[in-house]
């Protein structure tokens, strides 16, 4: 995975150290910071739009200069104030302005990208969606560009910073979220790669529950979801009721299959759990559930 280079050529420029005379020269730090970066985002042969944000952008146009002489870091705990301030407003698109240029000062600050993510994601889609004016389908194509903004500051940060693991558990997140658009076989390697990366062992269990909702990878679930059986600590309720569905969807012969005793502690207590697991809304299968619960004497 390449990093998005158009945001981060004007970085090339920051490690020289004459850029600041030079930029000065030339008149560019009278523009907004932004307006350079469109420049040199146009000189590359990049074509990525703008934010939507058309105030004269003062505050970029001065903390320029702290990042030209190399306070980066300042300049973006300064933007990052801003962004702040932006969410407050409900100015969405300033948020992402700020956002983007807080990550193109310090690519290296994971924080900075989760949060930014997290903002788009959550933040600027509940917004849209809580317009009263706009309709369906402004709504569905103003998400889907703060929806696009949150996985592209999941997927630079990951470029950028390959090896955190807390970025792959927020592309998890961000790939199985149901309130959202999902991708369960990648939300899978994305909890895979995050354990290999030193993330809690415990998310292996989200990689089990995201195997459950892809349909052919039964086998692999049903694999993982015995092995993650025998510790205790991987033991929840949804684990337990989908190890049920596995077993009657792969038609696991009953000498391997683990009993609902063995389960639950008794088969009363099991009913008591595939009840509500059967109307689940998560898109676990419910294979067999049914069945279960309307076999005689269990109603």
């Amino acid at each position: 995975m390449k990093p998005v280079s158009g945001r981060f050529v004007w970085q090339k420029a920051l490690c020289t150290g004459g850029a600041l005379v030079l930029l000065a020269a030339a008149g560019l730090l009278l523009q907004p910071l932004r307006g350079y970066l469109q420049a040199q985002e146009r000189s590359a042969g990049l074509q990525l739009p703008p934010p939507d944000y058309k105030q004269t952008d003062a505050l970029s146009q001065k903390l320029a200069v702290f990042a030209l002489g190399g306070l980066r870091t300042f300049a973006a705990e300064m933007l990052c104030v801003d962004a702040t301030n932006a969410w407050l407003q409900q100015d969405w698109p300033r948020a992402r302005q700020r956002w983007e240029q807080i990550t193109t000062l310090c690519p290296r600050r994971v924080n900075y990208w989760a949060r930014a993510s997290r903002d788009m994601a959550k933040n600027a889609v509940a917004w849209v969606h809580a317009q009263p004016d706009w309709d369906t389908h402004r709504k569905a194509v103003e998400s889907r560009m703060y929806l696009d903004a949150a996985e592209q500051f999941l997927q630079e940060g990951i470029a950028n910073n390959p090896q955190s693991a807390l970025l792959w558990l927020q592309l998890g997140a961000f790939d199985e979220d149901l309130a959202r658009r999902t991708n369960f076989s990648r939300a899978v390697e994305d909890y895979r790669r995050a354990v290999e990366l030193g993330a809690s062992p415990m998310h292996l269990r989200w990689v089990f529950y995201n195997l459950c909702r892809i349909r052919g990878r039964e086998q692999e679930a049903w694999e993982l979801g015995r092995k993650l059986y025998e510790e205790e600590r991987h033991r929840s309720p949804s684990l337990r009721c989908l190890l049920v569905v596995l077993q009657n969807k792969l038609e696991v012969p009953e000498a391997e299959r683990l009993s609902l005793e063995q389960l639950f502690g008794s088969r009363e207590r099991a009913m008591k759990f595939l009840r509500p697991f059967a109307r689940n809304d998560l898109r676990f299968p419910t294979t067999g559930i049914q069945a279960m619960l309307q076999a005689p004497g269990e109603q």
